[in-house]
């Protein structure tokens, strides 16, 4: 570890192209509003300089508390979306972990070296019960927070956008807040569980606006994920927890509320880990929420039906935010080809990693596999 760093150096180490880096911008616009671009998107990253890695690698235990340590953890992620040259903005964050929110209600989670932050603490029906928006405060950890925010944008200036910490939906902030009772009190208190929903989207409402003003982004635009840009929408929002409930409940308790907070923002795109076809129809079905990604569970990688979520996504006008994975015995050029199909429709922003199979294949960089991206562009565009 290298200790003596000058983080006040530290823009010298990105070696960014910001002409290239103001077009992907650009593109991602046009993109996220299903235009047709001559070159789809792609996202995809590349290894670090030699000088990049002597940016000081801290684990997570440490970066917690430590706004240096933080800064450096995150610019060189940065540094490996900015050296791909793709369509990736490189982006930020304070990125203490899903709980941070909840900090402002006094809800703080534990730290590890070795894995994201966990909130273990909980809010019992009764606390809840008596909960308020005015009880809703800038405080803790996620005060803190926002006091590296600025520091980053002290620091690093307008070389590196900053972006918002985790932003989980309503009804994920409820789940963190409550613990499992939750899915009982669905069933014996529906008015206690949306008088919770309206708290959680206070929550929400409250703290994007406060991480904005933070950074001074606007309300209806983001930079997002190491990766994303947009002016067509404002937030993210996270449903991991909503991806365990039926159509039912779903329709009811989180999407009213998530619709609600996309709303204030001007729209949002939205994640969740797994797959729910349930979630995905009625996230489909909302205006106000603009673009999908959806996690593959390792080992189940297979189980997503890739060409009817393709076919649904079209259908609904909506693009899917992704990574997919190659079908078993698929070459890495039809596996490319495969996902340059349907990103060249606008149905599908395609996230990719250099990994071992392409690298086989011959693609043993960013620029390889972007070459071929663009080969097959041009070839389309004759066709």
């Amino acid at each position: 570890m290298n200790d003596n760093f000058d983080v006040s150096r530290l823009k010298e180490y990105l070696d960014f192209d910001y002409d290239h880096i103001s077009m992907s911008r650009k593109r991602q616009c046009q993109a996220w509003r299903r235009e047709k671009l001559d070159v789809p998107l792609l996202f995809i990253g590349d290894k670090l300089t030699k000088k990049q890695e002597e940016i000081p690698a801290y684990d997570l235990q440490q970066v917690f508390t430590d706004k240096v340590k933080m800064l450096c953890r995150e610019a060189r992620g940065a540094c490996g979306a900015g050296n791909g040259r793709s369509d990736s903005v490189p982006s930020i964050r304070a990125n203490l972990g899903t709980g941070i929110m909840l900090a402002c209600l006094g809800l703080e989670q534990e730290s590890f070296p070795d894995k994201m932050p966990w909130l273990h603490e909980r809010l019992t029906k009764e606390q809840i019960i008596k909960l308020k928006p005015d009880d809703i405060k800038s405080q803790g950890s996620f005060a803190r927070g926002l006091e590296m925010m600025h520091y980053f944008k002290d620091t690093m200036g307008d070389s590196l956008p900053i972006y918002v910490m985790d932003t989980q939906g309503p009804f994920d902030l409820a789940h963190l807040m409550m613990g499992d009772d939750i899915f009982l009190e669905l069933y014996d208190d529906p008015k206690f569980v949306h008088h919770l929903m309206g708290i959680c989207l206070e929550l929400g409402i409250k703290a994007h606006r406060w991480m904005k003003e933070a950074i001074g982004e606007p309300m209806t635009s983001l930079h997002h994920s190491n990766a994303i840009y947009s002016d067509s929408f404002g937030i993210r929002i996270c449903e991991d927890t909503t991806a365990l409930l039926g159509d039912e409940q779903i329709r009811e308790f989180a999407i009213p509320y998530t619709k609600k907070l996309a709303r204030e923002f001007g729209g949002a795109w939205v994640h969740y880990c797994g797959y729910n076809e349930a979630l995905t129809d009625a996230i489909l079905e909302q205006p106000e929420l603009k673009a999908l990604n959806f996690g593959h569970i390792p080992g189940h990688e297979q189980e997503i039906d890739f060409y009817a979520n393709m076919e649904k996504f079209a259908k609904a006008g909506k693009v899917n935010f992704n990574g997919w994975p190659r079908f078993p015995d698929e070459s890495a050029e039809a596996f490319i080809g495969r996902i340059h199909k349907y990103a060249s429709q606008g149905v599908l922003a395609a996230n990719m990693g250099v990994n071992e199979a392409l690298i086989k294949a011959g693609f043993k960089t960013a620029a390889d596999v972007l070459a071929y991206w663009k080969e097959l562009s041009a070839k389309s565009q004759a066709a």
